[in-house]
């Protein structure tokens, strides 16, 4: 027999930040070119998004078991006063199942808006297909994402997510999605992202105390013809306690050249990164997704190489 658990998801958690393409500002003293900063900026937003997306489908499918149990007995979460989502906002959620076993199907219905805290809205669905428990030695989960939005962005495409059979905290998503931008500009981008969750990762239930590493690499296309790629070169960590990722390095490449480097800094929560290109470093607004004008240039400091080692401020 066929069970289906559906109900609105009150959860305690932690704040994580997305941004958008919008004011994209280019530096005028001709070291960074214009299709350079453009790329790195709306890479900037598509990786606030991804791991806004990511990070919902994992914790839902991390607590699926949990989740299930205590629907079936009748316990509600209740709210406290660290909500990722802001009050009477959460998603729609579901679960069926054959006879509460597996495979298991849970779709997250965030419907035209749901806010979280950081003002971040969250729309569309998602669907999530899993073929075992947590428990099992190898299993996966396929993702699909339907008209999915972070902000003004919009994914649709799929992830499918398997396990390490050794290490359970490991868990390796392949993705193909397109992404629409506000401006209309689309990019259609496979990836390969391996997660860890370095702390938090035994309380399935509670979010705030969660701490994420994110390694791997993405490749893409523009509606515009640009092809591009992008390599996590340092882990990327993303703390429960602030809005934004605050440590590790990413290099781009178009057409096989290094076209920048962004340095998210040293561990520090704050809206800063670092754009490095030949040796000239640029401050780059997180919360904005623009540059950080400096003298009207928006350039941070130059650190003597281009390796994005330093955090401009």
């Amino acid at each position: 027999m066929k069970r289906i658990f559906g109900f609105l998801l009150l959860a305690s958690g932690i704040m994580l930040y997305s941004c958008h393409d919008e004011n994209i500002d280019i530096p005028t003293d001709g070291t960074l070119s214009e299709k350079a900063a453009q790329i790195t900026l709306n890479e900037v937003a598509l990786e606030s998004a991804t791991t806004e997306l990511e990070y919902e489908m994992n914790f839902y499918t991390n607590a699926e078991f949990a989740l299930s149990q205590r629907f079936m007995v009748g316990k509600m979460w209740r709210w406290n006063e660290k909500l990722r989502y802001k009050m009477n906002q959460c998603p729609g959620l579901s679960i069926e199942s054959e006879d509460g076993g597996y495979p298991k199907t849970i779709t997250l219905d965030y419907g035209d808006s749901t806010v979280l805290h950081n003002g971040t809205v969250l729309s569309g669905v998602i669907v999530i297909e899993i073929s075992g428990p947590r428990s099992s030695v190898d299993y996966t989960r396929l993702v699909t994402y339907i008209d999915f939005g972070v902000d003004t962005l919009t994914i649709n495409g799929t992830c499918l997510v398997t396990f390490d059979k050794e290490n359970s905290v490991f868990r390796t998503m392949t993705s193909d999605v397109i992404v629409e931008m506000d401006n209309g500009l689309t990019i259609e981008r496979t990836s390969e992202r391996t997660w860890e969750w370095i702390e938090g990762m035994d309380t399935e239930l509670d979010q705030t105390d969660d701490v994420i590493q994110i390694t791997g690499f993405s490749n893409a296309e523009t509606s515009e013809g640009d092809i591009y790629r992008k390599d996590i070169t340092e882990p990327l960590i993303r703390p429960r306690d602030c809005k934004y990722i605050v440590k590790g390095i990413v290099e781009i490449t178009l057409n096989s050249e290094l076209i920048s480097t962004l340095n998210y800094g040293d561990g520090e929560c704050d809206d800063v990164a670092t754009l490095t290109k030949d040796g000239e470093s640029y401050e780059v607004d997180l919360a904005g997704c623009k540059m950080k004008y400096d003298n009207g240039q928006g350039k941070a400091h130059n650190n003597g190489s281009s390796n994005g080692n330093g955090k401009g401020h």
